[in-house]
């Protein structure tokens, strides 16, 4: 459960300043650092996790 909360406040963190920007075109943006953050962190959480066994 630590490990979700941690996602989303990281999620959080990275799109919360783009999503109040006046940026006109956002959509691509939110949607690549959300698929970025995505595979990122459960990638190296799964890696880590594997690791430490």
């Amino acid at each position: 459960m630590k490990a979700v909360l941690r996602y989303f406040i990281l999620l959080a963190a990275l799109l919360i300043p783009i999503i109040f920007s006046s940026l006109k075109d956002r959509f691509p943006m939110v949607v690549g650092i959300t698929l970025g953050v995505t595979l990122a962190y459960w990638g190296m959480y799964f890696w880590m996790k594997r690791k430490n066994r």
